[in-house]
């Protein structure tokens, strides 16, 4: 298609857009639908709705029409890797129609990132000089981005059914003082990769509960908050390395040359510093109790089963290996593959999670209940990350010519100095607010190619990912820290500066003279 029938589409997509957004904003401000505080869809009562034959509210309706959209979304997403342009233009329109729809039920920081897109694609368009493709581009990433992030949580949904997950929840959390700080820490980055920031919660949550039944206060306090940092921390750490993390896919997307498997391995070694600095700061900083307390014992039982781990790391291969090998069969970027190995291995364990005559059933049942329940429950994840990346996309390219225009040339920096610039510039800017995914988005495109300035990709990607993973634990706006706060009832900026301000700077400085490393 040509760059003027592209154009065309855009706008009428962005027309469409708007006219959605004023449709429910006002249905939503005439109150016959509303979303509870943490996101689900919930229905309200219509007065003019008195017979037991009445219409379902328009809510519903919405619901199902969103469930469909999503789905649809990581469909077309799969089909536009195999060279569909026109795959990649249905894609690009729903996730138009999605926001759309999702946008007048945003939180302040939502609307405020729709208002900020729609505002630069206005600018883009009018501007003759802005480069060709970019809000396509742009479009791309968001629907990427809404893609991935349904497809991971098809996992997530069989993973909240499983008490084989909840079992190994328990044996962590319930392990003793000498190991429970690796134990967490280690866990969680595994959990991670099933349930994102489910792991925070789940995790987050037994360590509570193990906690509280300690009667002593002060040492139930403690306890708390080692166990909370060592999930938190460990979480961060998965940034690092998890092929299912935005920070790895979209670090590797934007920087020329970089690929999973030569990044892996290094990659590794992060989150193994993470964990390390980690693990010493909590020994040697552990507080001592007064009056010559000591803590109750843990459950022997549960602190004991090993075994519970069994089928978390199972599920882990069964992810990883199929994805690696289509990758290597068919040439696909590794995220790719997971957007069609995710929800393949959802449904094959919600089908032999049921009973054996009613598998079918089971499956079809739990797959409406995610298309139509759970996924427009994530409205605020869907357009915050979505937005991000399309905000990031978007201004980064049309700030791209205007930095070139004005001489400023990074490339003329020491390469230990622009390989630090991502560590510092993502958690600074996540002080402001601003999502490591805008900011990464934003700032990443401007960095010099590797090869330019003589480092391999893999050194590019461990910068990004390093900065990112210390915007998880310092960031008082991140979804990671909030959690925290709240499971350990302290405010998100006790968290990020009393909690994790020293293993910040340790982390920090030691992740730095990993990526110096690769210069």
């Amino acid at each position: 298609m040509s760059g003027a029938g592209s154009r065309g589409l855009i706008r009428a997509l962005l027309c469409l857009g708007l006219s959605e957004c004023k449709f429910y904003l006002s249905r939503l401000d005439s109150g016959n639908d509303r979303w509870d505080t943490q996101g689900h869809p919930v229905p309200m009562k219509d007065h003019n709705m008195t017979t037991p034959n009445a219409q379902p509210p328009v809510q519903t309706i919405v619901q199902r029409i969103l469930g469909l959209f999503l789905c649809a979304i990581i469909i077309f997403v799969v089909l536009r890797n195999f060279g569909g342009q026109t795959a990649s233009l249905i894609a690009d329109g729903v996730t138009v129609l999605v926001l759309a729809i999702l946008a007048p039920r945003a939180t302040g920081s939502g609307r405020a990132f729709v208002l900020i897109a729609i505002g630069l694609v206005i600018y883009a368009l009018a501007m003759p000089s802005a480069p060709d493709g970019i809000i396509k581009a742009a479009l791309d990433r968001a629907s990427f981005i809404i893609a991935f992030f349904c497809a991971l949580a098809t996992l997530r949904h069989a993973a909240n059914l499983s008490p084989a997950v909840t079992r190994a929840a328990v044996f962590l959390s319930s392990q003793p003082p000498g190991r429970r700080y690796n134990a967490l820490t280690i866990g969680v980055q595994i959990f991670a990769l099933v349930l994102n920031y489910g792991a925070i919660s789940l995790l987050g949550g037994m360590s509570r509960s193990s906690a509280m039944k300690e009667p002593d206060q002060e040492i139930r306090d403690i306890r708390l908050r080692r166990m909370l940092q060592a999930v938190h921390r460990g979480f961060a750490a998965s940034v690092c390395w998890s092929p299912l993390s935005f920070a790895m896919v979209i670090s590797i997307s934007i920087i020329p040359g970089a690929d999973l498997r030569s990044i892996l391995l290094p990659a590794i070694v992060s989150a193994a510093i993470l964990v390390g600095v980690g693990w010493a700061l909590d020994t040697m900083f552990k507080p001592r109790l007064t009056g010559g307390k000591t803590a109750a014992p843990p459950d022997r039982a549960a602190a004991s089963d090993v075994k519970s781990l069994w089928p978390l790391l199972g599920l882990l291969a069964a992810i990883c290996l199929p994805s690696f090998a289509l990758e290597l069969v068919l040439g696909l970027p590794l995220s790719m593959a997971v957007l069609i190995v995710v929800p393949s291995i959802s449904a094959i364990w919600l089908f032999l999670d049921g009973a054996a005559t009613q598998r079918f059933a089971h499956l079809s049942e739990h797959a409406k209940a995610f298309c139509f329940n759970d996924l427009p429950s994530f409205r605020n994840e869907i357009i915050l990350l979505s937005m991000a990346g399309f905000i990031g996309s978007l201004a980064g390219a049309l700030l791209a010519p205007v930095v070139a225009a004005s001489g400023l040339d990074l490339s003329a920096l020491p390469v230990w100095v622009i390989l630090m610039i991502p560590i510092i510039v993502i958690p600074v800017t996540g002080q402001l607010g601003m999502n490591p995914i805008l900011c990464v988005s934003l700032f990443g495109p401007l960095l010099p190619e590797p090869s330019v300035i003589g480092v391999a990709p893999t050194a590019m990607v461990l910068s990004l990912t390093a900065g990112w993973a210390m915007s998880a634990v310092t960031s008082p706006f991140t979804a990671s820290v909030m959690l925290i706060a709240r499971l350990g009832d302290v405010k998100p900026s006790q968290v990020s500066f009393q909690w994790n301000g020293l293993f910040t700077l340790a982390a920090g400085a030691a992740l730095t003279v990993w990526v110096m490393c690769w210069m």
